[in-house]
């Protein structure tokens, strides 16, 4: 882990973590190509310390991790203002997730049906989904290797 600047706020509870992870509605993912950073928000999935994301074929996601595969996320699983008697004194309350891995594509088709029914049950763990032929050759899976994780939480 990366050291915090604030490690009273600091998570270091693998359960704690992984629950911000599956607690959490999209992950932002970064990338960078030719010192040009991009941020995307994604739907995503996680299965054990891999998490998947889908997209499709072509596009800006596609050509920056062709070109550098070195990836940043960020996960939030809550965030709202704890307003104070001045805006001096306001705060914020949030569980927060931020990572560093490899974004890989997964041409495994076993993998790749894991990889997007993991992403179904992130957001309905009671969906049995069934992946036609054909909507399984236009969907690109990532697989984002992580090999790193920072989470910090202020619930003040």
């Amino acid at each position: 882990m990366i050291a915090m600047r604030k490690p009273h706020k600091q998570i270091t509870d693998q359960a704690r973590i992984e629950a911000i992870l599956d607690q959490a509605p999209v992950l932002r993912l970064a990338m960078c190509r030719d010192g040009q950073p991009y941020v995307t928000p994604l739907n995503f999935g996680r299965l054990g310390q891999r998490l998947y994301v889908h997209t499709g074929r072509q596009g800006l996601k596609i050509d920056f991790i062709a070109a550098n595969p070195r990836v940043c996320f960020e996960v939030t699983s809550l965030a709202e203002p704890a307003p104070g008697p001045t805006p001096c004194q306001w705060d914020w309350r949030y569980r927060s997730v931020i990572g560093f891995g490899r974004a890989v594509v997964v041409d495994d088709p076993a993998e790749k049906q894991a990889g997007l029914a993991a992403i179904v049950a992130h957001y309905d763990p009671e969906a049995r989904p069934d992946f036609p032929p054909e909507k399984m050759a236009l969907a690109l899976v990532l697989r984002i290797e992580v090999e790193s994780l920072t989470a910090k939480a202020n619930l003040a």
